[in-house]
């Protein structure tokens, strides 16, 4: 079955033409990887999925771990990539005075996906910020639809992704931080949390 528009579906040629040598030495370097991929220029005209750069780097981690046999990497960007977005909430939240629920509703509305983010980012990051009962929510989450919907969760990281690429894009517009200082910040912050 062809991928569809919406769908990061992992297509063996692709998987196999990527490589195993993708330079990521570090449990924090994906989720960078993926966010500077959907701060690309290229993630806006990419006419179907597979074209996207942030869908590029899921293929690239999906392919490392088919070749393990495991699921170890996507594991790991996915939670990675939820970390980040729930940091940058919560970090908009505090410079703008606002609850990260209603920090999230309007970036909600100023993410790419057709003018507003699809429900399961919505619904990841409304439990993950709900505090520490809401991680475990959040993990329950994670491993149903990746065993329901294996295509769904891929693309749940890659709009993971555009959000964050959303957050960054506002804490610029704010004057709150540069795009460059909010990188460098969130690298520190994911570094810090996988090293914990």
């Amino acid at each position: 079955m062809a991928a569809t528009a919406r769908s990061c579906r992992i297509p063996a040629p692709v998987a196999h033409r990527l490589g195993k040598d993708d330079g990521m030495t570090s449990l924090h370097e994906p989720v960078m990887e993926l966010v500077r991929a959907s701060l690309d220029p290229a993630a806006g005209k990419a006419a179907v999925r597979q074209d996207h750069p942030a869908c590029q780097v899921v293929i690239r981690v999906v392919e490392t771990d088919m070749e393990a046999g495991g699921l170890d990497n996507v594991n790991t960007l996915a939670v990675g990539a939820g970390v980040a977005a729930a940091g940058l909430t919560s970090w908009l939240a505090q410079e703008r005075n606002r609850d990260p629920e209603q920090v999230l509703r309007e970036l909600s509305k100023a993410a790419p996906a057709g003018g507003k983010l699809l429900t399961n980012v919505v619904d990841m990051l409304t439990t993950l910020l709900s505090g520490p009962p809401g991680m475990q929510q959040t993990a329950e989450f994670m491993v149903a639809l990746f065993h329901e919907d294996e295509e769904a969760f891929y693309d749940l990281i890659v709009d993971l992704g555009a959000y964050v690429a959303v957050c960054i894009g506002m804490l610029e517009s704010y004057g709150i931080s540069s795009k460059e200082k909010t990188l460098r910040d969130l690298d520190d912050m994911l570094e810090a949390f996988h090293a914990g």
